[in-house]
């Protein structure tokens, strides 16, 4: 292994929790010493929290590269740059919105800069807020939403069985050239098919002439099924979604409650260091 990728929410770190567990702190610490390259990849904005995790998670060091908005959005220690690839135009996101207007139950947002805007201002948007210490605001109209160009258009339904009704009417109104996916059972998530963490994952690979096959990634659900797809060694949590796990080349032992990245890095590649 030289470079060590990994999803945030559901794989490091479990939704109800701010940090990931001991074990994979821990892990972090010692492959940052033996001179590994360290990342991080979120869906999230890198504003929202992603590039304060290192302190907030009580290591040592910053990571050597941060992808957000599952691939939109690369930062580089080794440069200090932010770069952003692939938004959506602002007429394709009025094309999107709709669409996919006459769904009930669906609460369309975008990430702004420093906030997210949503069609409504419902519980779970509020939650959302303080879960990620970030403003939520409310549109003025439904033409907000695609006022801006941005790297993706996100949907929270009400229930499980409207997000795959969301998602599968999705998928056959845009067919290719909108990307369409789940990353949690009530939230679905529409971007430029060019715009995945695997995507990322190159970006920062070929300047640094980092082969592929050298990678280990973690990950648990659909939008990280690009990254586990090309990544050398790619690891899905236990508790991960089904299609995340088929794409992988191993499962841990462990969910992501308990561990299950760190309990995978000591198992299987830093077991001397445990003994």
């Amino acid at each position: 292994m030289k470079l060590f990728i990994a999803d945030i929410d559901g794989t490091l770190r479990s939704k109800g929790s701010m940090i990931p567990g001991p074990l994979t702190r821990q892990a972090f610490e010692e492959m940052h010493q033996e001179g590994m390259i360290l990342g991080i990849a979120s869906g999230r904005p890198l504003w929202q929290g992603v590039t304060n995790h290192h302190t907030e998670w009580g290591l040592s060091f910053q990571f050597d590269f941060l992808i957000g908005m599952n691939g939109g959005e690369i930062w580089t220690k080794d440069t200090n740059e932010r770069k952003e690839y692939n938004l959506l135009s602002t007429d394709t996101l009025k094309e999107i919105v709709t669409a996919l207007h006459h769904f009930a139950g669906i609460n369309p947002f975008v990430y702004r800069q420093g906030s997210e805007l949503s069609l409504y201002l419902d519980e779970a948007t509020k939650r959302s807020g303080v879960r990620h210490g970030c403003p939520v605001f409310e549109c003025k109209e439904e033409a907000d939403l695609y006022s801006e160009p941005t790297a993706k258009i996100l949907y929270r339904c009400d229930t499980v069985a409207i997000a795959d009704e969301v998602e599968t009417y999705a998928r056959q109104y845009f067919g290719s050239r909108i990307a369409c996916f789940k990353t949690g059972p009530e939230l679905v998530e529409l971007q430029l098919p060019q715009v995945n963490k695997g995507e990322g994952l190159k970006l920062y690979c070929q300047p640094h002439h980092i082969d592929l096959k050298d990678v280990i990634a973690f990950g648990d659900a659909e939008n990280d099924i690009e990254m586990l797809k090309i990544a050398g060694t790619s690891v899905c949590l236990k508790d991960g979604m089904d299609d995340a796990k088929a794409a992988s080349n191993f499962v841990t032992d462990y969910d992501c409650d308990e561990d299950g990245v760190g309990h995978y890095l000591y198992d299987h590649h830093l077991i001397e260091r445990r003994k």
